[in-house]
């Protein structure tokens, strides 16, 4: 029977079917697969390499406004462990999966941490904290220098484009680190070939701005980091400023929104990498190679506009002490700095009429006031801290407006707080009052 059937069904199926078919085992045989784990293998924040290690490894880090565990939202109140709450962790990794097999090589490991920078409820008033949706997207080597970022949950492409980019930053910061003018050059001209004229006249600007690359004074400063980390510190902000003008022009043009009115349906919007694509490639080149655990706060309040923790530990230890120095009975003030991009922009505080600042109850008054008692600045996670360890109630930062200043009665009292939104004239009156 075979002999009769097999060449009878030779003859009916053209030769050419055969090929084609052959040909498409063949392609799928060899296409490239995605990463097949279904979980990703995350490490720990600011984990250390060994020294052969950080020289290949990639470091994936997504940061977030998630809250770190580490913080309960009142004293006393038991702390939730939470280290696998990233809003976003199915998508990413969903997104991650897809990656080509042949980026994951044991010689040169990507390994992927989740910063959450969310300010705990301590802060926030107390209330139970819920991401509002914020992702940064940041690849570094096993040094923690910045190769490339981006803003919002990347698609497949899009995250393996950032991989294979930061791969190519590393070898040109390996070529060019005795003339990183020559860096500066390849990677402008990388982010010009990506964006709209009105970006590339913007990125142009900078440049010119800056006098084509930063002042040098070391022959081999990207090797010495903390250095060159200090330098686009400096200038980050700076340069944040005109950026952000150019992307509130951008986002009216292509999406119709106004800032501040439409901020949250913008922070909708920058869940989708594309969103501020264009911003992303226009400042990479001004901060390839510094180092993210000293950047991540700068570039999050940026990104961000509002406050965050910082991702390393801290205590409160010397607030306390401080604190105590000051003596039971003694009024005193905490100055919040506010973040990086609200710092430099037009000023937000509530207008005085010319009748109060007649009478002595406009701003400048009240910083003069503020300075006749001890005043001592604060970051946020050394508030935290001390709020929780010394059981005080919580208070929210944020609204109805930013709270620059915390005046206390005394050590004892629970904080009055200085905000933008609200008449100096009110807090001029309390604070002469206790200083009497």
């Amino acid at each position: 029977m075979r002999s009769f059937v097999e060449p009878f069904v030779l003859q009916r199926i053209p030769r050419y079917v055969f090929i084609i078919v052959l040909f498409l085992f063949i392609v799928v045989g060899l296409a490239p697969r995605g990463h097949s784990d279904p979980e990703l293998a995350w490490t720990d924040p600011l984990s250390k390499f060994t020294n052969d290690a950080a020289d290949r490894a990639l470091v994936v880090i997504l940061i977030t406004d998630d809250v770190a565990e580490q913080w309960p939202s009142r004293p006393g109140k038991a702390m939730v462990p939470n280290s696998d709450a990233c809003w976003c962790a199915r998508p990413f990794a969903k997104t991650a999966q897809n990656i080509p097999e042949g980026f994951f090589h044991p010689s040169a490991p990507i390994t992927w941490q989740h910063w959450p920078l969310g300010l705990p409820g301590i802060l926030t008033g107390g209330d139970k904290v819920t991401a509002s949706g914020r992702i940064i997207v940041v690849v570094t080597d096993g040094d923690y220098r910045i190769l490339g970022f981006s803003v919002g949950i990347p698609d497949d492409d899009e995250l393996t484009r950032l991989i294979e980019d930061a791969e190519d930053t590393r070898t040109l910061m390996q070529a060019h680190h005795r003339q990183p003018e020559l860096l500066v050059q390849a990677l402008v001209e990388r982010s010009s070939s990506r964006i709209s004229r009105l970006w590339r006249i913007t990125l142009d600007q900078q440049l010119t701005a800056m006098g084509k690359t930063p002042q040098r004074n070391e022959t081999d400063e990207l090797k010495q980091n903390d250095h060159f980390t200090r330098d686009v510190q400096l200038r980050l902000g700076l340069i944040a400023v005109e950026l952000q003008n150019v992307y509130e022009k951008d986002i009216e043009l292509r999406f119709g929104l106004k800032l501040p009115g439409d901020a949250q349906r913008l922070i909708s919007l920058e869940q989708h990498s594309t969103t501020r694509m264009d911003w992303t490639q226009c400042l990479n080149p001004f901060i390839i190679g510094g180092d993210i655990r000293s950047l991540h706060l700068d570039l999050a309040e940026i990104v961000w506009n509002q406050r965050v923790i910082a991702v390393q530990p801290s205590d409160s230890e010397a607030l306390t002490h401080w604190i105590a120095v000051q003596g039971k009975e003694q009024s005193f003030v905490l100055q919040i700095p506010l973040p990086v991009l609200a710092a430099r922009q037009a000023s937000q505080l509530a207008e005085v009429s010319p009748a109060a600042e007649r009478r002595g109850l406009g701003w400048n008054r009240l910083e003069e006031t503020l300075r006749k008692c001890p005043i001592r600045q604060v970051n946020v996670n050394e508030l935290a801290s001390w709020l929780l360890n010394s059981g005080g109630r919580p208070l929210d930062l944020r609204r109805p407006s930013q709270t620059r200043y915390l005046f206390f009665r005394s050590a004892a009292d629970h904080p009055y707080p200085i905000r933008d939104g609200d008449p100096p004239g009110r807090s001029i009156t309390m604070i002469r009052q206790v200083q009497k």
